[in-house]
């Protein structure tokens, strides 16, 4: 209680409230190496805002934070501003690139929403497939949410929106618990 007291001020309270809750049903699973598993899932080809392809092998080395979300959520629409203001500040210093995944229900609405992120995406036409397995393989439970996940493709931090929001100098958010 005294952490939730302390960390919990300011307009995002009730955004905080929901995700604290959903991060108490997501804490309690198996280890985080996830290895060969998320390695596969990220071997594709993305899209940056200005339309360019970038691989898995554009994003050797850097630390990576998948980002489910959509344009329909409210606390998406909160939370991305947030996140998108710390990603222009520290992305290159801290060699950190996001994906996003969304769960919008159309294509319209993504690309919409899409304009709003300095990061890249997973392509509309992968994401009830790979963007699923992605979604289901981190183990959540509900959006937003980022899971952070370092350059050997393990899983440090299975939601680290709490500690992007809050503690946004502690990046890379390792927590190295489990998913």
């Amino acid at each position: 209680k005294q952490w939730y007291q302390r960390r919990v001020r300011g307009p995002h309270k009730m955004f905080t409230t929901a995700i604290l809750l959903g991060l108490l049903t997501v804490s309690h699973a198996a280890p985080a190496n996830l290895g060969p598993d998320v390695k596969s899932l990220l071997d594709t080809t993305y899209t940056d805002g200005a339309g360019n392809n970038v691989t898995l092998s554009d994003l050797s080395g850097k630390y990576i934070g998948l980002y489910f979300s959509a344009s329909w959520c409210g606390g998406c629409r909160k939370f991305t501003p947030i996140m998108a203001d710390l990603y222009n500040k520290i992305h290159e210093d801290k060699k950190w690139e996001i994906i996003w995944v969304t769960h919008d229900k159309n294509e319209p609405d993504a690309d919409k929403y899409f304009k709003e992120m300095p990061w890249i995406r997973l392509p509309w036409s992968e994401v009830a497939t790979r963007g699923a397995s992605m979604f289901k393989l981190t183990k959540q439970r509900f959006i937003p949410s980022v899971t952070m996940i370092d350059a050997d493709f393990n899983v440090i931090n299975p939601e680290a929106s709490l500690d992007i929001e809050f503690e946004p100098d502690d990046f890379p958010w390792s927590r190295r618990c489990s998913v």
